[in-house]
């Protein structure tokens, strides 16, 4: 009798899990059991009086605490191992201890996991060869550079050259990321991007991103940043969806290694400038017959026909023009009187309308009935063609080679500047748009799933090996070339869009009655012809393989229109530095083009960076790689630069300042913080209090306890994040706090010109006044935005029964004690930042900022909604709130005790005189 394997494996299953959740470890003494553990390298005594003795001088102490203390308050010795999330795993009830012995004795041999961190699998299967008793996890904490890498979403190697301060200073990258890198902002690898999780996934709300892209997002196909499509990955990869494993894990440990598409590939110079011209492939022997059915449309035909008569080909044509029984006798008149003119143009007519695809029909068998065709051309009669449209257009025919169908602005998947309608750029027509495809893409041309019908030449091979299109089922149109190019696809003919060739197409004038249910008709014919249909268009609309193309010829035509291009560089991080470049590149939009470039990887010289047009017509955003900084500088010209704006350079690496002198550019630096004089940026110490700005010697002690973005000392950094200044035409800063900063430390003018001119704003507005008060803070608040001030406020408040009641539109960034006396939001949308506010119904607002703000768009908010703020006197608050009425200043070292009576004194003040 055979055994059932699927209820083998889950009995299987279910008795290990029983197995796990039993403690077999708690008979022995805890003092063997720490031995074990030490032996086996996975203790970290460096570690625990950091984070848990709060003490890193008493490393000596470490032991004896946690044998004492540590173990029975549920810590653990080892910075890898969570006992309460490996015990909840298996509804294992033990001590950290004996967690830790069952793990390293028992779980690790399984594979399980000890901290969400950590694969030992994944550890063991990435590094030298181990002894099956030797501790994956004791290898990695005592030897990381000797051991595999610790997780497949942690990019061990990356995050060594990304950030050097911790490869120059020998700490584990694990440890540095999960206990320093993730409060200060840093990335576990290229592609996750925690803000624009949270923002992109409202559901996540206030948990911690990376937990539940790890528990939930990862399994559900969610994309960890914008540089990742998860969906598309698993689309192009059927193997890794069977495998089971999470898109970017898979691409991170085998598809890059295997040379597997990112999604889009990054686009090069090469993609970027027109390809050299390609050799004449000579006349061809053959005709081609251009087939052009007409039903109505007296203007739109005449400009067609128009056009192909004064087009020059030297590939001989025919012109065949069927006139399909039009209602309107204006378009019969027309084309009677041009035939009896032009012996070179063939009318026939129907007596009935017989529709679009049996009057094709008659026109590619007519075709086939000549033996000098090599195909038929079909042209709709609302389209304008231009110069040698059919030669390029031949040019692109080979033997497996079943159709070529033109670039339009209207044609669906092959469409430009977008795929689908679009207008043509304002102040040209069809012609001058086509001579600029001619020479910005000569010879190209990229496979497509189906032809468009509106401009298709179909080659006689295909036609008498695939037949005629299929009348009975599409009736008067659509679909009837998805169908041919499907049917002739499977016998190994391919399709072509030519990037070379552009043929305008109003759309739907010729057959426009009957097109709406025309079109829904046909696609349930072709979906259930052609299961494969919808997601080969998917996929090329995915992968898109025109887009260099576009792109390039987009560029020709700034270049043609002679629009300036302003070009901002700036960070990926978001924050207020990405909204202010929004704006400005909003301001710069109508009177110009403008680009934006963010960095993404930098490693000496060579990098990758981001580059967008945000723009409804002809936007565009691709990644380019560059294997120097003269590519770099390249990219600047390619985009036709006029101007060039500087934001932030964090990222960039020193390959940017080459390439910006290369260029040759005029360029204006905007302060949006402190980076060019601090690699800390925000001005605090590693509490998350202001720093006092103390002398030279000082910045060096801060650097030496907390390296920071590569930093050795503060003389240098100074020296080589202060170019941008000195070489600028201009330095613009958000405050005059800010500008005047900057100007200290460098020496150079700065001007102060605030992110907002005009603020509609209502001052002197008072909320409710009921205890008690709503105290309303917002945004995401981290330690240098005030956690830890309003922390200690919060509960000095709770301690003495203040009536305060503080919310946060918004959410701590870090881990916070339960009950921390105050509650928050979560994650919310900018545009609805004012609405929240307005349900909130505060009494008043407050700012703990420990960093010296060189603006606050939150700030903003508050001014607009009038009630009164009271804010550190620190930065651009202090400035910005003069002459504010009922504001409060507070001095932002003041002790929570101080605060909290001056808070309360203060809306006792405020709400007593209203009730007055």
């Amino acid at each position: 009798m055979s055994i059932d394997k699927t209820f083998l494996k889950r009995g299987l299953k279910r008795v290990a899990i029983k197995l796990l959740s039993i403690n077999w470890f708690v008979l022995l003494p805890d003092r063997l059991k720490l031995l074990v553990a030490r032996r086996a390298g996975v203790c970290d005594w460096h570690w625990y009086a950091r984070f848990i003795l709060r003490a890193p001088d008493a490393v000596a102490d470490g032991p004896g605490h946690f044998l004492s203390y540590g173990n029975a308050e549920g810590k653990s010795p080892s910075p890898l191992f969570d006992p309460a999330w490996y015990c909840a795993r298996f509804g294992l009830e033990a001590s950290p201890l004996d967690a830790l012995m069952q793990y390293l004795l028992i779980g690790e041999r399984l594979g399980l996991a000890p901290s969400p961190w950590f694969d030992p699998r994944h550890c063991r299967a990435t590094g030298p060869s181990a002894g099956v008793l030797q501790s994956v996890l004791g290898k990695y904490l005592t030897d990381y550079r000797r051991a595999g890498a610790p997780h497949p979403l942690f990019d061990q190697v990356w995050y060594l050259n990304r950030y050097p301060d911790v490869r120059d200073s020998g700490t584990n990258p694990l440890l540095h990321f999960l206990y320093d890198g993730i409060p200060e902002g840093r990335l576990p690898n290229p592609y996750f991007v925690p803000l624009w999780y949270v923002e992109t996934y409202p559901d996540v709300g206030g948990n911690d991103p990376f937990a539940h892209f790890f528990q939930h997002g990862a399994a559900e196909g969610r994309s960890p940043g914008p540089e990742f499509n998860a969906r598309q990955y698993l689309d192009q990869n059927p193997d890794v969806a069977q495998s089971g494993m999470n898109a970017l894990a898979h691409y991170l440990a085998v598809g890059r290694h295997d040379g597997r598409e990112l999604g889009k590939r990054p686009l090069s110079l090469a993609d970027l400038v027109p390809p050299a011209p390609v050799a004449d492939r000579g006349l061809s022997a053959g005709v081609v017959d251009i087939v052009l059915p007409v039903y109505r449309g007296l203007e739109e035909t005449r400009n067609c026909i128009d056009s192909v008569l004064r087009s020059h080909n030297r590939t001989r044509t025919r012109l065949h023009i069927y006139n399909d029984c039009s209602p309107e006798p204006e378009v019969t008149a027309y084309l009677r009187e041009l035939a009896s003119r032009e012996p070179s143009v063939r009318l026939a007519e129907n007596p009935q309308n017989l529709g679009f695809v049996l009057t094709v029909n008659a026109g590619m068998a007519h075709a086939l009935q000549q033996p000098d065709s090599i195909g038929a051309l079909l042209l709709n009669s609302d389209t304008i063609v231009a110069a040698d449209w059919v030669d390029r257009m031949v040019a692109h025919l080979d033997a497996d080679v079943g159709s070529v169908t033109a670039l339009s602005n209207n044609a669906t998947i092959c469409s430009y500047p977008q795929l689908g309608a679009n207008a043509l750029p304002e102040g040209m027509d069809a012609a001058a748009l086509d001579h600029l495809t001619r020479s910005t893409n000569v010879g190209v041309a990229v496979d497509v799933p189906t032809g468009v019908g509106f401009c298709m030449l179909i080659s006689r091979t295909a036609l008498e090996k695939a037949g005629l299109f299929d009348a009975e089922a599409f009736g008067k149109g659509y679909g009837e070339e998805n169908d041919f190019c499907m049917r002739s696809g499977r016998l190994g003919f391919r399709h072509r869009l030519a990037m070379d060739v552009f043929v305008e197409h109003v759309g739907e004038v010729s057959f426009a009655d009957d097109s709406k249910p025309g079109k829904i008709i046909a696609q349930r014919i072709i979906d259930e012809r052609y299961p494969d249909y919808g997601s080969q268009v998917a996929r090329f609309c995915s992968m898109d393989p025109g887009f260099s193309a576009r792109v390039r010829l987009t560029l020709q035509v700034w270049k043609a229109r002679r629009r300036p291009v302003s070009v901002l560089l700036t960070h990926t991080w978001g924050g207020g530095t990405e909204r202010a470049v929004q704006a400005m590149r909003a301001s710069l939009a109508g009177a110009g083009e403008v680009v934006i470039v963010r960095p993404m990887e930098d490693n000496n010289g060579a990098g990758l960076v981001n580059v967008s047009h945000a723009s409804d017509f002809d936007g565009f955003e691709f990644l380019f790689r560059y294997r120097t900084p003269e590519e770099l500088a390249a990219l600047l010209e390619v985009l036709g630069a006029g101007a060039l704006q500087i934001h932030h350079l964090v990222g960039f690496g020193p390959s940017v300042r080459r390439a910006v002198a290369l260029s040759g550019l005029p360029y204006s630096f905007h302060v949006h913080d402190n980076y060019a004089i601090c690699p800390q940026i925000t001005l605090t110490d590693a509490s998350g209090n202001y720093c006092g700005e103390p002398a030279e010697n000082g910045c060096d002690a801060c650097i030496a306890e907390r390296p920071s973005n590569g930093a050795a000392d503060i003389r240098n950094w100074r020296a080589n994040n202060q170019w941008p200044l000195l070489g600028a035409q201009a330095v613009l800063a958000p405050s005059r706090d800010a500008a005047q900063r900057m100007q200290r430390y460098t020496g150079i003018p700065v001007q102060a010109v605030y992110h907002e001119s005009n603020i509609d704003a209502h001052p002197g507005r008072l909320g409710r006044g009921l205890r008690p008060y709503r105290v309303l803070l917002l945004g995401v608040m981290a330690a240098h935005k005030g956690l830890n001030h309003l922390l200690a406020i919060a509960d000095e408040a709770r301690r003495v029964g203040a009536p305060l009641a503080f919310h946060l539109i918004g959410y701590p960034q870090t881990e916070v004690p339960k009950n921390p006396g105050f509650s928050w939001s979560g994650p919310y949308e900018e545009y609805a930042l004012d609405e929240l506010i307005k349900a909130y119904d505060p009494d008043a607002f407050l700012f703990l900022s420990q960093a010296p703000e060189t603006y606050s768009y939150t700030l903003s908010h508050a001014l607009r909604d009038g009630r009164p703020i009271a804010a550190n006197r620190l930065g651009a608050f202090t400035e910005r709130l003069e002459g504010v009425p009922n504001a409060l200043m507070l001095a932002h070292d003041a002790p929570a005790t101080e605060a909290v009576e001056a808070l309360v004194a203060w809306m006792e003040g405020l709400y007593a005189k209203e009730s007055a």
